[in-house]
């Protein structure tokens, strides 16, 4: 009984935080230009598990959006060195991921979040990765997956 009591927790914990793209979101289409002083940035998710939850996405510790599988947005940054971190939710199990890029005014960056699960037997492994791609790669992955959500904040 417990066993299965457990079962039906995890699962409603799962399933209560599912989080999709929503139907009438955008497909791909190039961002406005930057300002003098600012350079463009596009994050987009990509088999990022577990896949029916959503990590918070922090520029500079300030929350950019929260990412359902197979979405994106881009954001006006500050040229620079700026932080970006992955956060995800306790209950995952997830690892947070957090790094810095450089952001220039001439050159777009393009950051595929993905990840990756190994099943150990007992155990179980987690990842959560970031690649920078060529703009001609990612707009080509961006276009044939991902959906547009609106950045939760300006820079």
């Amino acid at each position: 009984m417990k066993i299965a009591l457990s079962f039906a927790m995890a699962m409603l914990l799962l399933v209560g935080g599912c989080a999709t793209v929503p139907s009438d979101a955008p497909a791909f289409t190039q961002a406005p230009a930057p300002n003098s002083g600012q350079g463009l940035v596009y994050i987009y998710r990509v088999g990022a598990y577990p896949t029916m939850r959503t990590p918070d996405i922090l520029v500079n510790d300030k929350l950019l959006f929260a990412p359902p599988e197979k979405s994106y947005t881009w954001v006006h940054l500050p040229v620079g060195t700026n932080k970006i971190t992955v956060d995800w939710a306790w209950d995952t199990g997830w690892p947070d991921l957090s790094f810095e890029i450089n952001v220039t005014e001439h050159a777009p960056v393009f950051l595929r979040l993905s990840g990756s699960f190994e099943n150990l037997g007992r155990q179980w492994r987690a990842g959560s990765k970031a690649t920078g791609l060529a703009p001609a790669v990612a707009e080509r992955e961006l276009a044939e997956c991902c959906k547009y959500v609106p950045a939760k904040a300006r820079f």
